[in-house]
């Protein structure tokens, strides 16, 4: 794999940052090299010496470098110690695989904090055996975990975090009930930390959000973009601005199945910087002084990306594979009429319950920016409420936007024009505005999303995000106040945690019904394919 580094700093200084302003952090985007090798224990061997090779090149002073989910592959599992209790570094103890003990030593030598992602076993001869081991009245032998390991600058392991949400792991399972995890860094910051799926819930994410007001996020992940809506660093973006945290990503990346999107997001100051690779070109390591929510030296990030950036992005990304929202097809949806300069719609969705947003949208239609063979996206202005049953769990959503389709049909949105190179943009958002009335109840969410051809969000410097609460109501407002053309999205995606179904705790010894064996195998059939995890 080659490694690329990028040390650039996206923010504007009104004076010279002080140690206590920032960190140093680095987060790697690892491409899998499934068509170069194909035997696991090189594959395994070939990407532990990647890891290690990283954290060696790195600065010195470097305070935490994050690796991805499941990029270490099928890995032959591993138990996990629990935090402090013994160092795995030279260790003879036999039950933990020697990758663990590379990595420990890799920790302890650079004196950096190392958060990697395995494929944790748990003993069920083991106390407590009863807390992970018991799975519909049956007693198992062993279960497993995907398990994110945290390595402090001593090589120890400081913190161990099994993932609650899962996604499409039939191998795994979850323990009895939710991790909220936790750690600090040498320079004393404290980090929580979740995985991939967790991030679309409120468990155990908002419990480091809004109860312990965590303000430094770690998210391993290996996401699978989704149009309109949950592409993977716009998921990251919105993710990282509602709830005004650093979330620091690692995405493992394969685009022939659209996964990637790695970056550090600042809150509500948006990317200090964002990748996804769109080729099997070799890993990618992002590396940059952090700001802390707390620093004063800094005004905002200067990461407003021109039309002619977002083009060459674009066009990059034409064989990375993207999945379309189901809820696209059940949402209610009007047509931008591009006949006029303003369009002022409200549109609601819902059965018991509905979701309304007003749509105020102000543009400039180029007639002759439309040449012969070229191609152009319409809009829709969509609203949906319901729940969401093609995930691995029922889900409740709330979600207003306009977006991009390819005709005037609605079902062609959340779809791309195949070629980047055959489209042209002749409509330029002066302003869009996107109201939406929700419930104030603490089991929801809203996130302010927005996508780029680039498949970024649009800057916040270009955007406004407000909150206004009138008694049991919630009004979400998000509005583009500078112009933009090459739009996907824009709108508002918002989370209704109260209609969730329960997670999926999967175990092949405890499937012992034909129903449990029938739910499994269409699972697999429909996402383990992609190999999501």
């Amino acid at each position: 794999m080659s490694i690329h580094f990028c040390s650039i700093f996206f923010f504007v200084l009104t004076g010279a940052l002080g140690a206590s302003d920032y960190y140093d952090a680095a987060v790697v985007e690892v491409q899998f090299p499934f068509r170069n090798i194909t035997q696991e224990d090189e594959l395994l061997n070939s990407t532990i010496q990647e890891y290690i090779r990283l954290i060696k090149s790195v600065p010195t002073n470097l305070d935490i470098i994050v690796f991805p989910e499941s990029a270490l592959g099928e890995a032959e599992p591993t138990p996990v110690p629990a935090p402090f209790k013994q160092l795995l570094c030279n260790s003879t103890a036999p039950e933990y695989k020697d990758y663990l003990k590379q990595l420990s030593c890799a920790a302890m030598e650079k004196k950096t904090t190392v958060v990697i992602n395995v494929r944790e076993v748990v003993d069920c001869k083991d106390p407590p055996s009863d807390e992970y081991c018991t799975r519909h009245g049956n007693k198992l032998d062993s279960v497993l975990h995907n398990t994110d390991v945290v390595f402090d600058h001593n090589g120890h392991v400081a913190a161990r975090y099994r993932k609650w949400n899962l996604f499409g792991e039939s191998s795994k399972s979850i323990t009895r009930s939710p991790e909220v995890v936790t750690f600090k860094t040498k320079a004393n910051d404290t980090f929580g930390i979740f995985t991939c799926f967790d991030i679309m819930f409120d468990v155990p994410t908002l419990n480091l959000t809004r109860n312990m007001h965590v303000k430094n996020v770690i998210f391993p992940n290996h996401w699978f973009s989704e149009l309109p809506y949950l592409t993977a660093l716009q998921a990251q973006h919105m993710w990282a601005q509602e709830n005004d945290v650093v979330l620091l990503t690692a995405g493992a990346n394969t685009p022939h199945t659209g996964s990637g999107g790695t970056g550090m997001f600042v809150g509500h100051k948006g990317a200090l910087d964002q990748i996804m690779l769109p080729s099997l070109s070799g890993s990618k390591l992002l590396l940059h002084k952090v700001p802390r929510m707390n620093a004063s030296a800094y005004t905002t990030f200067n990461n407003i990306a021109s039309d002619e950036d977002i083009d060459a992005l674009a066009a990059e990304m034409d064989n990375f594979t993207l999945q379309r929202d189901p809820v696209l097809d059940e949402q209610n949806s009007v047509q931008l009429n591009t006949k006029k300069s303003t369009v002022t719609e409200e549109i609601c969705h819902g059965k018991s319950v509905k979701t309304c947003c007003r749509f105020k949208v102000n543009f400039t239609v180029n007639s002759t920016a439309l040449p012969p063979g070229k191609k152009a996206y319409t809009y829709h202005m969509g609203v949906f409420n319901g729940e969401v049953s093609p995930w691995t769990r029922k889900a409740g959503i709330e979600s207003c936007a306009i977006m991009a389709c390819l005709t005037d049909d609605p079902m062609s949105c959340g779809k791309r024009f195949p070629k980047y190179s055959d489209i042209v943009w002749p409509i330029t958002f002066n302003s869009i505005e996107v109201l939406g009335n929700f419930t104030n109840v603490e089991d929801k969410i809203q996130y302010p999303n927005s996508l780029l051809a680039s498949l970024r969000s649009i800057s916040p410097m270009k955007t406004s995000w407000t909150k206004e609460v009138q008694d049991d109501v919630v009004l979400r407002t998000h509005s583009l106040v500078q112009p933009q053309s090459r739009i996907l999205t824009f709108g508002i995606y918002g989370r209704d945690f109260s209609r969730d179904g329960p997670p999926p705790s999967y175990s092949a010894a405890s499937l012992n019904t034909i129903v449990s064996v029938l739910v499994i195998v269409i699972l697999i059939s429909a996402v383990e394919l992609f190999q999501i995890y």
